[in-house]
Order: C-alpha cells, then sequence, then structure tokens
C-alpha cells in the first residue's frame, strides 16, 4: 500500500484542478468577463433593417432624433458631437449620424453642417433605435453595439464615455474604415 500512495497523490494533483475545472464550467459557475459597455447587436446591417447606408466605407455614430427634439434628444446630439470630437486623429474614420424619425430641426440643420450625415429613418430602423438610442455601425454597415436610453444627464455623460472607450477598442482593432 506504501507504494501506491505516491502514484495515487501525483494522479489526484493532476486529475483534480481538471475535474473541478470541468465542473466551475459545465455547472454554470463562470462568468466570462468583458470589456465592452455597450449591448452587442447581432446580425444587424441596413440591409436586414431596409434603411439605406448613408456613410459607407466609414464607422459611424448613430442616434436616432425624432420630429420633437426635448431635452433629452438635445443631451444625446450634444454627447454625439463631444464624443465625436473626442476622437482626435481618429475623427475622419468616423462619421456621426443622425437618422431623422421626420422633419429636419434647426439643431438637425446646423449638425448637418458641422459633418453629421443624415437620412430619413425607416419603420425597423425605429424600433431598434427606441431601445438603443445610440448605435455604433462598423464601415460594411454592420450594427455592432447599441447604447440603451438613459434618465438624466449625469448618466448620459457616463454613457458617452463608456461609447468613446469601446469605439476606441473597436478602431484601433480595425483596419478598414
Amino acid at each position: 500500500m506504501n507504494s501506491r500512495l505516491p502514484l495515487v497523490i501525483l494522479c489526484l494533483v493532476f486529475l483534480l484542478p481538471v475535474a473541478a475545472a470541468y465542473l466551475v464550467l459545465n455547472q454554470g459557475w463562470y462568468r466570462g468577463g468583458s470589456t465592452n459597455h455597450g449591448v452587442l447587436l447581432e446580425r444587424l446591417d441596413y440591409q436586414t433593417l431596409a434603411q439605406a447606408n448613408p456613410a459607407e466605407r466609414h464607422w459611424q455614430l448613430l442616434t436616432l432624433v425624432p420630429e420633437a427634439c426635448g431635452a433629452r434628444c438635445e443631451d444625446r446630439l450634444t454627447a454625439l458631437q463631444q464624443i465625436h470630437l473626442a476622437l482626435g486623429r481618429e475623427r475622419p474614420r468616423v462619421v456621426p449620424v443622425l437618422l431623422l424619425q421626420g422633419e429636419q430641426s434647426d439643431a438637425t440643420r446646423l449638425l448637418s453642417g458641422r459633418g453629421f450625415a443624415t437620412a430619413v429613418a425607416g419603420q425597423e430602423a425605429i424600433d431598434l433605435l427606441e431601445r438603443y438610442p445610440l448605435v455604433i455601425v462598423d464601415p460594411l454597415g454592420q450594427w455592432v453595439m447599441g447604447y440603451a436610453a438613459t434618465a438624466d444627464q449625469a448618466q448620459q455623460i457616463a454613457q458617452g464615455r463608456a461609447l468613446l472607450t469601446d469605439l476606441r477598442k473597436l478602431l484601433k482593432l480595425s483596419h478598414i474604415g
């Protein structure tokens, strides 16, 4: 029995970690971490939403502008403008896009004069943008990441920082657009 004890201990040393890892992964005890702040949008692009791509071959920061743009909408437009400015040397790769739900307001006319692209939103795009008012779109037209609506200006600022962090990561990893 004494001669088998080192063999049993050696087997346990190598097999117990494997068995423990198997249990942790299969029982759902492990939650993998992610570094993105937005919600990943899968299988969404301009074609599936029956929407024309207003800025092909560019990264896009997309938002919906309703006919009556209230205070929250104006805060979102300001945040979009600030995010675009904060990109620095990466700014030419990104085009802010305003999808209009109705007629253009004075604020959207002003922003379209500052390099913001505008387009009329289709109903499927409106439905999605009501859940995620800010969306990052890749140069191929894939809707990559969405950001949920915020309740106040402080949350809007925090969300803008999170979006900027995610966009910088995507631009760093991307060789297109």
